[in-house]
């Protein structure tokens, strides 16, 4: 396995541990998670925490965990589902922000480690030739 697969490892492994841990706690309690007041949803269409915890556990969460061992034990598939993982990751952090109206260091952090992410898994398919695989297969 080399560098990039060993570092998307690694990032999944850790976004998933923690997107786990963050959506079990907006599940536990659905109205003041982890000390999160319900206001902060005001600008939503969310009453609860309920779908942002189920979208945080179900998809960056065990997505994430999935993803890692895809990325551990298949190149291609795992490369490909890292893409996906990265980008989804991304885009869940900008529309956080965007419904809250506020960006602290979290976002940032983890807007960034879904940039690189998605980053490397685009880096990985090109160098492997799996991104000109693919294409020439979608054009076929």
């Amino acid at each position: 396995m080399n560098r990039i697969r060993k570092t998307l490892f690694i990032l999944h492994s850790i976004v998933g541990i923690g997107g786990m841990a963050g959506g079990y706690g907006c599940l536990s309690d659905i109205y003041n998670p982890l000390g999160v007041p319900l206001s902060l949803l005001e600008n939503s269409p969310f009453t609860s925490y309920f779908i942002p915890g189920l979208f945080l556990f179900g998809l960056i969460g065990l997505g994430n965990i999935v993803c890692s061992i895809l990325v551990w034990r298949y190149s291609i598939v795992g490369t490909l589902a890292s893409f996906a993982l990265g980008f989804a990751l991304s885009a869940w952090i900008v529309i956080q922000c965007v419904i809250l109206q506020d960006i602290v260091a979290l976002h940032i952090i983890f807007l960034v480690v879904g940039l690189v992410q998605t980053g490397l898994s685009l880096w990985q398919l090109i160098q492997s030739g799996d991104l000109a695989y693919l294409l020439r297969e979608l054009i076929n």
